[in-house]
């Protein structure tokens, strides 16, 4: 796990001043068991790291500098196949036990493709002292975060949160006002922006490259397609899915330090706890959470998997929470703002997680492979929509500009349907359709969906193209994302299996007629769990995550809410206006998620560009903070 920050100077280059100790301060919740840094003796690089020992606690330290001097190495994250590396180049003289160091006989061996070797999730820094060379990875997925900012000096500045480059007093917050359309739009920025002006994503499965002369290149290292490899029937592909999913899990329980298993009782984790019962040497440790008052509680059927497999089960009953008491803290660990009011209770779960444990697998991931969620299929109505004549269709179309313009955008988001899977997935995510921008009062318009830039190839299938434009852009920039913040603001690794690439590429090959049959989400992946689980999990409906955001609103945020989104400073900047703001109000049981993406905005923008920058996570009340 752990957090990293560095700073890198071209050679001529007047190295800058920074503090680094500021700047690892702020990510001390990522490793909170320990600190180190390397740096070069022209002050031309120079890298700190914070720890969260879960593998080799005795002599997994890093930065690590290789036994010739000529590499150093430091990576948040875990790489999975690290004792299958080891064993790959038995003769390279390692100084730890740990997983990070087996990047580098394989450095060694085949340079710049090593990251093809490894199976992991991580964000890396590799400097070449002799080259004066820095690459920056990020993990095929984005599990991992990485950021990065051009400096003064001609230099990059990187790190594991935006926080730290802040902190450092290298890069100066700012907004980028061009990404304030795109988050609403959205309800996150996409990579490789952010909404701070000059601070950039490292995207998912790229490299960046620092050269001498501080040039920088940034290449794809990997892309989410179908594997050409796969059985063409249906049991072949079974056994292949089950065979590759049951070794995911196998990597990933390795671990030197307490792990469990969130156990929710859906069909994902009972496949991780079902499969990871084959490789556990004794009882596996899982976990459910039940909030208080929730009108659903999966916890019967997670203890039925439990039982079968004779884990050592534990039920967490949280309180339901004071939203309001809690929207700063997490505004701060987000940083970027993030439209998913999941952000709280995963917060709620990781936290109570943590007094148990210090790694938990999870079944992130699960529905982008296996097609879990109902856009990836026309909705009935547009069926029937689309069936009508083309000649019908239109008339229905230029009536519907004249009369609703929302019902305008809907039909158009039907026509996308066939043709433009990633402009589909867009219209069915979003929480401000154009006609909204204009309700709020924004200025600009919608922006162009990034999902049409992952949607895979032409000849692929429509479904299989809306799986990998979710895998390139929901997946890691909110269901990840929210994993690695409110699992690392209390000190805690998420592990992921699903995402093991081997896994997903094998997925993706899946005809949809396979994968969907008979239209039903995750057919395939019930079919696999057949065996594994109880039918009364298999046959329950799917049961999405959804927090109460509107009941929050009446029980009181929608004041504080309102007032934070009314001040002068958030009226001046022209995001909105108190009309449009008037409006939302006006019927909070229907807007409430829109209120809440956009008061993630204002509090990222109020506590980290407005304000000094707090060496810690903020303890004040979301009413506190607007009535300051």
């Amino acid at each position: 796990m752990c957090g990293l920050f560095g700073y890198f100077a071209p050679k001529g280059a007047r190295p800058v001043r920074f503090d680094m100790d500021r700047a690892l301060g702020i990510i001390r919740h990522r490793g909170p068991d320990g600190e180190d840094r390397w740096s070069a003796e022209d002050g031309r690089y120079h890298v700190g790291f914070r720890r969260l020992a879960i593998i080799d606690l005795a002599t997994g330290d890093q930065p690590i500098v290789s036994a010739d001097g000529r590499h150093v190495l430091a990576g948040n994250g875990e790489i999975y196949n690290y004792r299958e590396l080891r064993a790959a180049h038995p003769d390279y003289p390692y100084r730890s036990n740990g997983d990070i160091e087996t990047a580098l006989p394989v450095i060694d061996a085949v340079g710049a493709r090593f990251v093809d070797a490894l199976n992991g999730m991580y964000g890396l820094a590799h400097y070449e002292r002799d080259a004066h060379r820095l690459t920056l990875v990020r993990d095929r997925f984005g599990v991992k975060p990485l950021y990065w900012a051009r400096v003064d000096g001609g230099g990059i500045a990187f790190a594991s949160e935006i926080k730290a480059l802040f902190a450092s007093g290298l890069v100066r917050p700012v907004v980028n006002e061009d990404a304030v359309p795109a988050y609403i739009g959205h309800g996150y920025v996409p990579a490789p922006m952010t909404i701070f002006e000059g601070v950039n994503k490292l995207p998912p499965a790229h490299t960046l490259r620092v050269d001498a002369d501080g040039s920088v290149a940034i290449e794809r290292y990997w892309q989410a397609r179908p594997a050409n490899d796969m059985p063409a029937d249906k049991n072949g592909i079974r056994e292949r899915l089950l065979e590759l999913l049951s070794d995911s899990v196998r990597l990933q329980l390795r671990s030197d330090v307490p792990i469990g298993i969130l156990l929710s009782g859906g069909l994902d984790s009972g496949m991780l706890t079902a499969l990871g019962a084959r490789h556990a040497e004794t009882p596996l440790h899982t976990f459910t959470v039940s909030f208080e008052g929730a009108p659903k509680d999966e916890a019967p059927l997670a203890a039925e998997v439990a039982e079968r497999y004779g884990t050592r089960h534990t039920r967490l009953v949280l309180p339901a929470a004071d939203a309001g008491a809690y929207l700063p803290k997490l505004a701060w660990h987000m940083e970027e703002p993030l439209f998913d009011a999941a952000v709280l209770p995963n917060f709620l779960i990781e936290e109570a997680l943590g007094r148990e444990l210090r790694v938990a697998l999870n079944g992130t991931g699960g529905d982008e492979i296996f097609a879990g969620y109902g856009r990836y299929r026309a909705t009935p109505v547009e069926t029937r929509y689309l069936a009508l004549p083309a000649a019908v269709r239109g008339a229905a179309r230029t009536a519907a500009g004249w009369l609703s313009p929302m019902t305008a955008w809907r039909l158009d988001r039907a026509e996308s349907f066939a043709g433009d899977p990633g402009g589909y997935l867009y219209g069915h995510t979003t929480q401000f359709p154009e006609p909204y921008f204009g309700l709020i009062g924004h200025p600009h318009a919608a922006p162009a969906p990034t999902q049409r830039l992952h949607a895979g190839e032409g000849g692929w299938p429509r479904e299989t193209r809306a799986l990998v434009a979710d895998i390139g852009t929901y997946l890691p920039e909110d269901l990840l994302l929210l994993l690695d913040r409110t699992s690392m603001a209390v000190s805690v690794e998420g592990r992921v299996p699903f995402l093991d690439h081997r896994v997903v590429e094998a997925a993706l090959a899946v005809p949809p007629v396979i994968r969907s049959e008979g239209g039903r989400q995750k057919a395939l992946q019930r079919d696999l769990a057949r065996d594994l689980l109880p039918a009364s999990l298999l046959d329950a409906p799917k049961q999405g995550f959804a927090s109460p955001v509107a009941a929050w609103m009446r029980s009181g945020l929608a004041g504080p809410a309102k007032r934070l989104l009314t001040r002068p400073a958030a009226l001046e900047r022209g995001w909105w206006t108190a009309a449009g703001v008037a409006r939302l109000f006006a019927d909070t049981d229907r807007h409430a998620f829109r209120i809440h993406s956009l008061v993630m905005l204002e509090m990222a923008v109020r506590l980290l560009v407005e304000e000094p920058l707090a060496a810690s996570a903020p303890t004040a009340s979301l009413a506190d903070i607007a009535d300051a």
